[in-house]
This record gives C-alpha cells, sequence and structure tokens, in this order.
C-alpha cells in the first residue's frame, strides 16, 4: 500500500498544487527602464500567451479582455464570449535592449491563433505609443501580402488605438502549464482505475486502489470547476 501511494501521491500533487511564483519577474531592478508593454488581439489568448514566453526578451505575459473602447466595468469570459465589442488579448511585457518592438511584431504573427471574422478571436495591434504604432503601420505595409504559416496574410490584421487592459480570471492564466499535468494525471488516473496495477497489488486492495483512482478523477474535475469560481476575479491593469 505504501507502494501504491508513491506511485499516486505525484498524480494528486500535479493535478492540485499551483505553479510555484519564482518564475514572476522582478521589476524592481535598475533596468526597469527597459521594460515596455505591448498589447495585441492573437486568437484564443491560452496558446500564444504561453508561446511569446518562450521568445528571448519577453519577460511576462498576461491574459485578458481588451477592444471595447466604451468599457466602464470590467467584464468577464462569458460577456465577452457573448460580446461583439471585446477582443481576447495578451499583454506582454518586453525588454526593449533584447527585443525591438518590430521583432517582437515577427513574434506575434508566428504565435497567434485568430480566426477571420471573429471579433473575440481577431489579430489587432494596440501600440501603446506614438513609435509603436508608426512601427506596426510600416510593418503592416511592408508585409501586406506575406501569408504565414497557417495561412494568415498580414493585412488581414489592424491595428486599433489602445484601449482598457483587463486581466482574465486567474485560470486562464498560464492555462495549459496548469491543464497539462492535470490531463496526464487523469490518464494515469483512469489507468489505475481499469486494473492497469492489479499485477503489483495484492488482490485483497484492488479494489480499494481502483475506487480511490477513480475518486480523484471526480476531485479533480470538482477542483477545475471550484477554480472557475473561487479564482474569477478580473481586474484592469
Amino acid at each position: 500500500m505504501r507502494r501504491l501511494m508513491s506511485l499516486l501521491l505525484p498524480m494528486w500533487t500535479w493535478a492540485f498544487v499551483p505553479n510555484s511564483p519564482s518564475g514572476i519577474p522582478n521589476f524592481s531592478s535598475s533596468r526597469l527602464h527597459a521594460i515596455k508593454d505591448a498589447t495585441f488581439g492573437m486568437g484564443c489568448f491560452w496558446e500564444p500567451a504561453e508561446e511569446l514566453l518562450k521568445v528571448e526578451g519577453v519577460v511576462d505575459t498576461v491574459a485578458g479582455y481588451t477592444g471595447k473602447t466604451s468599457a466602464t466595468e470590467a467584464p468577464n469570459y462569458d460577456s465577452v464570449c457573448f460580446s461583439r465589442d471585446w477582443v481576447e488579448g495578451v499583454r506582454v511585457r518586453y525588454d526593449d535592449e533584447k527585443i525591438s518592438y518590430e521583432e517582437l511584431l515577427d513574434s506575434f504573427f508566428a504565435s497567434q491563433k485568430p480566426k477571420l471574422g471573429s471579433r473575440q478571436y481577431a489579430s489587432i495591434i494596440f501600440p501603446h505609443d506614438e513609435d509603436q504604432r508608426q512601427v506596426a503601420t510600416n510593418y503592416l505595409q511592408e508585409n501586406a501580402n506575406k501569408q504565414q504559416a497557417d495561412g494568415w496574410v498580414t493585412e488581414w490584421t489592424a491595428i486599433e488605438p489602445l484601449s482598457k487592459f483587463f486581466k482574465a480570471e486567474g485560470y486562464h492564466q498560464n492555462y495549459w502549464k496548469k491543464q497539462r499535468p492535470r490531463f496526464a494525471a487523469i490518464i494515469a488516473l483512469l489507468a489505475v482505475a481499469t486494473g492497469v496495477l492489479d499485477p503489483i497489488v495484492p488482490e485483497t486492495f484492488q479494489k480499494t486502489v481502483e475506487s480511490i483512482a477513480n475518486a480523484s478523477v471526480l476531485a479533480i474535475g470538482i477542483y477545475q470547476l471550484l477554480e472557475r469560481v473561487v479564482d474569477a476575479k478580473v481586474e484592469e491593469l
């Protein structure tokens, strides 16, 4: 039984223990002057926010809601999904001594997952200042007919004035980083529930082990639902 618990414990840990905050950048350093912000509409924000973090010079990304110029209060995910005004956006914090805004635009086009004709999943550049606006304008003009690997043509991307940006609910942040280990734990637990460990578990404990695995899968599902309720704060940045 002790051996069994040593196998199940990592699965529970992957599913329930939050990611360590140690990777959050410290912006109190003497090089604060080099850190700038950029905002993009990139389609469903889960994957692009993660992909941009892999780019050299990008120090942080935040999934959020933007694009509604008349916004007076924070939206929520449901209101964004049923709206024709809001855009799922990604706020990017980058070190302009390591990556220029033009280079960041290259990464933006490589990482985005937009849907043509959708406001929520639109491809939009929201410049933070006149310099960014000019760089973005020139970039779109010079690469107007360039087609990305996914078939997206540069000229389909729009430039819009910067509007309020609201950080999305916590369960949207680092979404796939949290979900992958949970899915892996569910698959492993379901395998245990079907008897994959029977050859090494004494017969008197097999039903107990399978029941524990099934209960654990249910617990992960309940945790996912509760997370959407408890971690539902949306705040303006």
